[in-house]
């Protein structure tokens, strides 16, 4: 084949095609960050901030520090989630599992607690007692979740499966962090059981639902 049907066949191949806009993960954040600002509107519009914080006063230690491990939890998957979106070879989003293990403190520190007082543990394990703050928790976090969803629907990851986990547990990380601050409770076996399920939960409902929509 010459050189002069060689660059007709090019000509011919790309004639149709057109620039597309590159996918930046800043702008993918955004889209996070809206959808956690609308979760947090929603929710404190509805039923309003905890008290201490409405009054100005700080959270105790120990549900402070459970606070900012599932934040940095739900901020990590949902970075992770965004980088699977970007075309590449070799990428490493395993910096979600890391912050996975760090909030793995809580449900042991949660753990030991209850052997040492198994009547506390009982008390807030009842439904009653938490688990309108597991339902509030998995639907503060949908607009968090959907954010990364659209974002690989157009990005194609390579493994579904651990898309749809990731985006779920950024979804419920980030609704367990609105509960937070909402929920009255600084019971770490609360927060642990009633909080930390919101985060498991929904990561098992984005791999059973989400990772099939996410497929080629």
């Amino acid at each position: 084949m010459s050189d002069a049907a060689i660059d007709d066949l090019i000509d011919n191949l790309a004639d149709e095609l057109e620039p597309v806009r590159p996918r930046r993960v800043a702008r993918g954040s955004l889209w996070v960050a809206a959808g956690w600002a609308a979760g947090a509107a929603i929710l404190f519009g509805l039923g309003g901030m905890r008290h201490d914080l409405a009054e100005g006063v700080m959270m105790p230690p120990l549900p402070l520090l459970a606070f900012w491990l599932i934040v940095a939890l739900g901020f990590a998957a949902a970075w992770s989630a965004l980088r699977m979106g970007l075309p590449g070879v070799g990428r490493d989003y395993s910096g979600w599992r890391w912050a996975g293990l760090a909030a793995l403190a809580l449900p042991l520190s949660a753990l030991v607690m209850a052997m040492d007082d198994s009547h506390a543990a009982l008390e807030a394990a009842h439904p009653e007692n938490g688990l309108h703050c597991l339902m509030q928790g998995v639907l503060a976090g949908l607009g968090v979740g959907a954010a990364p969803f659209g974002w690989l629907k157009h990005g194609a990851p390579t493994s579904p499966e651990r898309a749809g986990w990731v985006v779920g547990i950024a979804a419920g990380a980030a609704g367990a962090t609105i509960v937070a601050l909402h929920c009255a409770s600084n019971d770490m076996i609360h927060i642990a059981l009633w909080h930390g399920l919101a985060v498991l939960l929904s990561g098992i409902a984005g791999r059973i639902l989400l990772a099939p929509l996410l497929r080629w």
